[in-house]
């Protein structure tokens, strides 16, 4: 069940020996410290405004998806930091390395996942209004939070029960599902089916994302009154917004699933310092995430925006009264040299 490298670094750092320093650690203390409390910060904002938002299928979202990811943070980075704190003198067992391998792939592929599922909420939303806003809606995104938990335990167990292998990963502080030794059928098949998974997550992201999108810069395209310009705003912001998504969930996970495919094809082989940093990678999206979902709300982009306009008018007004005594005085210089004004028009 646990395939263990006996040299970490065989293909990027061949004859590298040398164990990792504690100082390497920082990219994991600060995975951990932004993880944590970045979620525990989403959490609260959301129960803090939950009579604004009433709970709403995707506010539940949200929420499960700051549990799954401050929960996968919590219990996962640790033991990956104690590894560096140790010196790797303790070498993770079998049944650790198991239990951290579900951990971090179940992590990675509920994240991906709930983004999905958020996405094909707001495009139900806009595209069917009617059948979205069903008395039922709340349960029905409670069903489709437990089912998509259930759905991604199981398929980032199959190694326990079998299918596929763990492997501790250099430096030896993680471990994951076997994509480095595909020559074994069962982490070949393993490997295609989670990556294959992952990618079919982010492109139905990108589909669903892309096609609210469209509905609405159509929209925004189409208004020609002005009276509108508040709901073109929330327009533009909801463009923005899942532009927003695309970006951060293709650019963060998307790597890790080529990386994936990649080994399982025998394109590459081996495994080392990228195969980190991938990872790292993928559990960054998993920080970003509650600053996207939360902080990056309509209430605050508005707020900001306003301030942004009351600073420029006011800055425009503050410029207006030396402009138009700027504009008076030339006007006297030119027409009586003996008359002179200073910068408030004002004569001498």
């Amino acid at each position: 069940m646990l395939s263990i490298s006996p040299n970490p670094s065989t293909t990027e750092n061949p004859g590298s020996t040398e164990i990792p320093s504690i100082r390497d650690s920082v990219p994991v203390i600060l995975l951990f410290i932004f993880g944590v409390f970045g979620n525990l910060a989403a959490l609260l904002t959301l129960c803090s405004r939950s009579n604004s938002h009433e709970w709403r299928p995707f506010y539940r979202f949200v929420c499960g998806l700051a549990v799954t990811d401050g929960g996968g943070i919590l219990i996962s980075i640790p033991i990956s930091e104690y590894q560096y704190l140790s010196r790797f003198k303790d070498p993770l067992s079998t049944p650790l390395c198991d239990y951290l391998a579900f951990v971090y792939m179940f992590t990675l592929m509920s994240s991906a996942m709930i983004v999905c599922c958020m996405s094909a909420d707001r495009f139900i939303a806009t595209y069917f209004p009617l059948l979205y806003n069903s008395p039922t809606k709340g349960r029905r995104a409670n069903i489709t939070l437990a089912l998509l938990w259930v759905s991604s335990a199981i398929l980032c167990s199959l190694h326990v029960f079998g299918l596929g292998s763990a492997k501790i990963f250099y430096p030896g502080s993680w471990c994951f599902l076997n994509f480095i030794d595909t020559d074994v059928p069962k982490n070949e098949v393993y490997t295609y089916i989670y990556a294959i998974v992952g990618v079919l997550a982010v492109i139905m992201t990108i589909i669903l994302n892309f096609a609210v999108i469209a509905y609405f810069a159509y929209k925004t395209f189409r208004r020609k009154s002005s009276k509108s310009s508040f709901q073109g705003w929330r327009e533009v912001h909801v463009i923005i917004f899942l532009l927003t998504i695309v970006t951060v969930l293709t650019s963060c996970w998307f790597p890790l699933m080529v990386n994936m495919l990649q080994h399982a094809s025998k394109t590459i082989s081996g495994e080392g310092e990228t195969e980190l940093l991938l990872v790292r990678l993928s559990l960054t999206n998993s920080v970003i995430d509650p600053w996207i979902y939360i902080l990056f709300r309509r209430e605050i982009a508005l707020l900001a925006v306003n301030c942004t306009t009351k600073v420029y008018k006011r800055t425009k007004r503050a410029r207006k009264p030396y402009t138009e005594s700027a504009v008076c005085s030339r006007t006297e210089r030119g027409t009586s040299g003996s008359v002179q004004a200073n910068p408030l028009g004002e004569e001498q």
